[in-house]
C-alpha cells in the first residue's frame, strides 16, 4: 500500500474510537426497545426505519454544505452535542424514563452523526490521489471495524452491569474522539480554491446516469443487507435464544475478520481498477451469509454466516466511497455523497420495518425469510454485474478528458 497521508491515519484512528463506543448501542437498542420498554418488533422495526430516514436527509444537506464551507466545522463542533445527548439516553435508561424521550434523543444523535458523516468521506477524498483512494478508505474501514470487534465484546460486558453504561460509554468516545480531530486535522478543503457550488451543480447530479442506476442499485441493497442488522439480532436472540454475550461474539467477529481480511481483499482489488464488478462479487458472498441462517440452529451457524458475509462486505464497503468520489466533480464529492445516502435510505427504512414484519409473520417458517433475502442479494450482485462495463467506460473517458486538459494547458 502506498504512503498514506498521517490526516488519513487520525480520521482512521478515530473512527475506531468512535466505534468502541457507538457500535454496541446500535446492536443492544433493539432489546432494550423490545425488552426493557417491551415495544412490538413492527414498532421497533419502525422507529429504526425512520431514524434511517432522518439520517439520510440530513446526511444530503450536510454534503452539500461541506463543499460549500469546508470539512472541519463538520469534524470538531458538529459532534460535541453527541457526547451530551449519549451522557442523556444514560440517564434516561438508567430511571427508565419515558421510552418517548429514549427514541427522541436517538433520533438527535442520528442527526448529529449524519451530519458529520459526509465530511468524513470527503475529507478522505481530499487528501488521497484517486490512486490511493480505495487505500484510504481501506485504511478507514479496517481501523473503524477494528472498533466494531472491541465495541460488542465491551457493550456486553457493561451490559451485565446494566444497559445504560453502553450509552455512557459512548458519550466518552465522542468527546475523546474530537479532542484528537482538533488537534491533528486541519481543513482539507478550502471552497474559496474551487468553484463554487451552485444549485445548477447540484441539479446535474440527477442527471448523471450512471449515478442514478448505481443509486437505484443501492437502494435494493440497502433493504437487503439492512436484515444482517436488526433482523438478524432479534432473531438470533428471540427466535433461537442465544444469550447475549453470545450475539457480542457474533457482531466482534464481523470486526476482528474485517480488521484481518481486508487487507488481503484489497490486494486483490488494487490490482484491478473494478470496484463495481467486486461490489457483485461481496454480493455473492452476502447471497451464501443469509442461506447458512436457513439452518441456524445455534451459535455455529450465525459465525459461519457472519464470517462469509465479512468477506462480502470486504468488497462491497470500501468501494462505496470510491465509486462515488471517483464520478463525482471535484466541487460535489459530498453533494454526491449525501444523494447517495438519501435515496438508499428508502431501501434502509423500508429493510428495518418490512423485514421485522416478515421475520414475524414467518415465525414458524424463518428458512423462507433468509431465503428470499439471499434471492435478492444475488439479485444486486447480477445488477452490479451488469453495469461494470458502463463504469469502466466512464472512468476511461475521464481520464482522457484530463489527458487532454494537461495537454491543452501545455
Amino acid at each position: 500500500m502506498d504512503k498514506i497521508d498521517k490526516r488519513v491515519w487520525y480520521l482512521g484512528f478515530t473512527r475506531l474510537i468512535r466505534a468502541s463506543g457507538r457500535v454496541s448501542t446500535f446492536i443492544f437498542l433493539p432489546l432494550i426497545f423490545v425488552f426493557i420498554y417491551h415495544i412490538s418488533f413492527l414498532v421497533t422495526g419502525l422507529v429504526l426505519g425512520i431514524a434511517i430516514l432522518i439520517m439520510s436527509v440530513v446526511q444530503y444537506y450536510s454534503g452539500i454544505l461541506t463543499d460549500r464551507i469546508g470539512r472541519r466545522i463538520f469534524l470538531i463542533l458538529i459532534p460535541v452535542p453527541a457526547g451530551l445527548l449519549y451522557i442523556a439516553m444514560y440517564f434516561t435508561v438508567l430511571y427508565r424514563m419515558p421510552a418517548l424521550l429514549l427514541i427522541l434523543l436517538f433520533y438527535f444523535t442520528i442527526i448529529i452523526n449524519a451530519l458529520q458523516y459526509p465530511a468524513i468521506q470527503a475529507s478522505i477524498a481530499d487528501v488521497t490521489s484517486l490512486g490511493q483512494r480505495l487505500s484510504g478508505y481501506t485504511v478507514i474501514r479496517v481501523l473503524a471495524n477494528a472498533g466494531a470487534a472491541i465495541g460488542p465484546i465491551l457493550g456486553a460486558i457493561l451490559s451485565v452491569y446494566g444497559f445504560q453504561y453502553i450509552f455512557l460509554l459512548a458519550g466518552i468516545s465522542t468527546f475523546i474522539e474530537i479532542i484528537i480531530l482538533y488537534f491533528n486535522v486541519r481543513e482539507t478543503y478550502f471552497p474559496s480554491k474551487s468553484q463554487y457550488l451552485t444549485k445548477l451543480d447540484i441539479k446535474l447530479a440527477y442527471k448523471d446516469r450512471f449515478f442514478i442506476i448505481f443509486t437505484v442499485i443501492g437502494i435494493i441493497m440497502a433493504f437487503v443487507l439492512r436484515q444482517s442488522g436488526a433482523s438478524l439480532t432479534l432473531y438470533a436472540f428471540d427466535f433461537e435464544r442465544l444469550p447475549i454475550l453470545y450475539l457480542a461474539y457474533i457482531y466482534s467477529l464481523n470486526g476482528i475478520l474485517v480488521v484481518t481480511l481486508q487487507y488481503p481483499v484489497f490486494k486483490i482489488m488494487n490490482k484491478s481498477s473494478n470496484p463495481v464488478l467486486f461490489r457483485s462479487i461481496g454480493m455473492v458472498f452476502y447471497f451464501s451469509g443469509f442461506i447458512v441462517l436457513m439452518f441456524s440452529k445455534d451459535i455455529t451457524y450465525f459465525l459461519i454466516s457472519m464470517g462469509i458475509m465479512t468477506i462480502g462486505e470486504d468488497f462491497v464497503a470500501p468501494t462505496t466511497q470510491t465509486i462515488i468520489t471517483s464520478i463525482a466533480p471535484q466541487n460535489m464529492k459530498g453533494t454526491y455523497i449525501g444523494i447517495y445516502n438519501l435515496f438508499i435510505s428508502f431501501g434502509s427504512f423500508s429493510g428495518a420495518v418490512i423485514g421485522l414484519y416478515l421475520l414475524s409473520y414467518y415465525e414458524n417458517r424463518t428458512a423462507l425469510f433468509w431465503f428470499i433475502i439471499a434471492m435478492g442479494s444475488l439479485m444486486v450482485g447480477m445488477l452490479y454485474f451488469i453495469i461494470n462495463g458502463s463504469f469502466l467506460r466512464r472512468m476511461n473517458a475521464d481520464a482522457h478528458i484530463k489527458i487532454h486538459e494537461r495537454t491543452a494547458a501545455k
